[in-house]
């Protein structure tokens, strides 16, 4: 199976300089029209347990479509829940061989060795799903906090659309040029008037819609979020968030999984696995 569109190395300096400036790059097309309905369906058979791994992280979306009322950090609920079409995210996906081969294409470690240098790993690695029914809205956060227990901040995330984002589906929205605030109160909700009035400019909000197979990468200090699904379909996307592998939980003193450079995954580790390694955030 062909899986990879080429890109030269002007045109992955110039998504660099795009993600400088406006704090996203839209990468255009990254796989084939084969290798995406291959993931696409294989995110789906994640969701109805037809393929199981032991100890990864899922999470359901609120039911009545209340992002607010939604549990974070609820470890005893962070496992899969029987077959659903509502899980709101899907995490650990740097265990599953396919999947960390698109987090590992040689597109990615390119931008990689530009921003952030050989050795990288991934804060999180997952699908993010907009349920066909009643799903939540994401309000504008930022994916950095000073209230995470890392030593650094995270650099920037992938996000690739699986089977179409539009508007009406609940595509990715950012804030052009926010990330250059640095860390907007703790980062990770912009909930404060006081915050919004001040750094949330609405008319430099910009929807960036995708078809399959098309990606975006954005800084982790832009303002992003997304609406409601209000069509008949989920929309489903994969992301992976990568930063310096020096990078550890304070709490854990672990670092996180590596994915270019030393000691980074390969698909012999893990395809030989019986079960998702322990969280790096989990206590010994």
């Amino acid at each position: 199976m062909h899986k990879f569109i080429k890109f030269d190395n002007n045109q992955i300096t110039k998504i660099c300089q795009d993600l400088d400036v406006n704090g996203y790059s839209i990468l255009g097309k990254i796989i084939t029209d084969e290798f995406v309905d291959f993931l696409n369906q294989r995110a789906i058979d994640l969701m109805m347990g037809k393929i199981k791994y032991e100890g990864m992280f899922f999470k359901l979306d609120d039911p009545d479509g209340d992002y607010f009322k939604i549990k974070h950090e609820d470890i005893d609920n962070e496992l899969f829940q029987g077959p659903s079409e509502r899980y709101k995210k899907i995490k650990d996906l740097e265990y599953d061989p396919y999947f960390l081969q698109l987090a590992q294409c040689k597109l990615l470690e390119d931008i990689c060795k530009l921003r952030i240098g050989v050795n990288v790993s991934s804060m999180r690695s997952m699908i993010l799903n907009k349920s066909r029914f009643n799903s939540s809205i994401l309000p504008f956060h930022q994916d950095v906090s000073e209230n995470w227990a890392m030593t650094d901040k995270p650099n920037f995330t992938l996000w690739l659309s699986l089977n179409g984002a539009s508007k009406e589906n609940g595509c990715l929205k950012v804030v052009e040029g926010s990330h250059k605030y640095g860390v907007i109160g703790d980062g990770n909700n912009l909930l404060d008037d006081k915050l919004k009035n001040k750094f949330f400019d609405e008319n430099k909000i910009k929807n960036l819609e995708l078809k399959k197979g098309e990606a975006c990468i954005f800084s982790n200090y832009t303002l992003h979020g997304s609406d409601k699904n209000t069509t008949d379909k989920n929309r489903l996307g994969f992301t992976t968030c990568y930063m310096n592998a020096q990078i550890k939980n304070t709490k854990t003193n672990k670092n996180y999984p590596v994915i270019f450079g030393k000691n980074a995954l390969t698909q012999d580790y893990v395809k030989s696995l019986k079960k998702i390694p322990s969280k790096v955030y989990e206590l010994s």
